[in-house]
């Protein structure tokens, strides 16, 4: 006997077509930091959810993903400056009429985020004024890992804990600071979501500081607003 399926009925069509045609924001995203942070991995595992073994090198790769934002689609264009460390190195045409700049360190590469704030940002304010700044922590997995602490400790390091992420966010008046792990797909889609708020929110630096705990994804996210 074939199987049967329901056929939905056009109200549900028409219901379900409509909310799909609201309004569309589109907003591009650009992603920057050292080398080696971990910004592809990231993109990878929001754009088609799997984690990158292998990279063929590029200047600029894309990605374009919606993101639902009080029932609003917001259309991200994310552009990976892909082995780039430099803004001028990595700037082409399509790296225009920049949104919200996702400044990326890695939690095992303290000097990373010692980049992000003083020589990214600067860079930053040069190129693209007033343009809003998330700052994300990358690879918040290897916190944990005793390896990545034993190799740091041999150098006088340690990985990057939150509250130093958190200053820094605060000193540089980012928007967010967001904290993930690509591998681990942890908090990825939350601080993509976050970025969409960003992009779409009519307030400019951050000021005031409210922290939102994911804890069961065992990431954490401070919104700055």
């Amino acid at each position: 006997m074939p199987e049967s399926r329901l056929k939905p009925s056009t109200s549900i069509i028409s219901s379900i077509s409509a909310f799909y045609q609201k309004k569309i924001a589109s907003r591009k995203i650009l992603v920057l930091g050292d080398q080696s942070t971990g910004k592809t991995s990231l993109l990878h595992v929001f754009s088609r959810d799997h984690f990158p073994q292998f990279f063929e090198p590029a200047v600029v790769e894309n990605h374009t993903v919606d993101v639902v934002v009080d029932d609003q689609i917001v259309e991200l264009s994310l552009w990976d400056t892909v082995g780039q460390d430099e803004i001028g190195n990595a700037e082409s045409s399509s790296c225009t009429n920049i949104d919200v700049i996702m400044l990326c360190f890695s939690v095992d590469q303290p000097n990373s985020l010692i980049n992000a704030e003083n020589k990214w940002l600067d860079r930053i304010i040069e190129r693209y004024p007033g343009v809003k700044i998330c700052l994300v922590a990358l690879k918040c997995d290897l916190r944990d890992n005793p390896k990545t602490g034993a190799d740091l400790a041999n150098c006088g390091q340690r990985t990057v804990g939150y509250e130093e992420g958190l200053s820094t966010a605060r000193r540089i008046r980012a928007s967010r600071y967001l904290e993930c792990s690509a591998r681990q797909n942890r908090g990825v889609s939350e601080a993509f979501q976050e970025v969409a708020k960003v992009s779409i929110s009519k307030s400019t630096s951050g000021r005031n500081l409210i922290r939102r705990n994911y804890r069961h994804l065992r990431t954490r996210s401070c919104v700055i607003s």
